[in-house]
């Protein structure tokens, strides 16, 4: 039998593999999968954005930043959070607005850069759902989702890089210990090492929009 963590799951393959815009941020990612959950035909009896939980209720929590759930989905006594991540290379393209099309070209996604953070920020999710879950009891899991048109996030690291410990590459089983390989860097000052609860392995998806090659994993925790 299903869990609701698969159920959603399978949810957000459908959307990611269906969807034919372009998305801002993520932000815009959050809403388009919120309202996609809210319509899905598994009739959820809630789906929530920004689920504020007290850090100062999690236990080895290593932040000082507030947590808010990206989407925690509700279906009987159970639920399940889905942490997002969304980081993107800069695309350039002519909109439509008010079913009207634009004369100029806008910036539709930003170059965002700093893929070291960028994955050390997936891996936090997944740390933090686990966290959540082991609070919890009515949480029996949750979902990290990455999607990227940044194909540079799925390249395995060199090993005497600072963040290869938090690289994203398929294949490969990631162990429990998030760490800088450089405690002196900038990064290890200003983001925390950490450790998750299992190991852990990536396998990417692709889907094109508009031209536009995106890549996604979903980590079950």
């Amino acid at each position: 039998m299903s869990t609701l963590v698969d159920i959603v799951r399978e949810d957000i393959v459908a959307f990611l593999d269906s969807n034919n815009e372009l998305l801002f941020n993520e932000r815009d990612l959050q809403m388009h999968l919120a309202t996609w959950l809210r319509g899905s035909t598994n009739a959820y009896d809630d789906v929530d954005v920004e689920y504020y939980v007290p850090y100062q209720e999690l236990n080895d929590y290593v932040w000082s930043s507030e947590l808010r759930l990206d989407i925690v989905v509700k279906k009987g006594d159970e639920y399940c959070p889905v942490e997002l991540k969304y980081k993107t290379k800069r695309v350039d393209r002519k909109i439509k607005r008010f079913d009207e099309q634009l004369d100029h070209l806008v910036i539709v996604m930003k170059d965002q850069g700093a893929q070291d953070l960028g994955m050390y920020d997936f891996w936090k999710d997944v740390r933090r759902v686990e966290l959540v879950s082991k609070r919890f009891k009515q949480v029996k899991g949750g979902l990290a989702v990455f999607v990227t048109n940044d194909a540079s996030y799925k390249k395995d690291s060199k090993p005497t890089s600072n963040n290869y410990l938090f690289n994203m590459s398929e294949g490969r089983l990631f162990g429990k210990q998030m760490h800088w390989r450089n405690p002196e860097s900038t990064c290890a000052k200003t983001h925390p090492n950490f450790e998750v609860e299992k190991e852990y392995q990536i396998k990417w998806n692709q889907h094109s929009i508009d031209g536009v090659d995106f890549y996604y994993c979903i980590v079950t925790i």
